[in-house]
């Protein structure tokens, strides 16, 4: 058999990691959610000094990542709860 999965991992709840390596799937959410509130930074800064172009820009990335991070929770949320609900 080959190694089992860790259904709890400490940093994450929702996270499936073979013991004793790293978690790449964690940073990932985790820099798209920083990129997001980023961007989401620039935009209101821009917006405040009247660059309304680049403010909108910045807005519509923002909220695009934000999104994909929502999704992305969801998928573990729902593998998560189907792997502990079938255990």
């Amino acid at each position: 058999m080959g190694p089992r999965l860790a259904l709890w991992n400490q940093k994450a709840a929702f996270t499936f990691t073979t013991p004793g390596t790293t978690d790449r799937n964690e940073a990932t959410v985790m820099s798209l959610l920083k990129w997001a509130l980023i961007f989401l930074l620039i935009s209101i800064v821009a917006a405040l000094f009247g660059f309304t172009g680049i403010s909108a820009a910045t807005a519509d990335i923002a909220r695009i990542l934000f999104y994909i991070f929502v999704v992305i929770f969801l998928v573990l949320l729902i593998l998560g709860l189907v792997v502990f609900r079938g255990a």
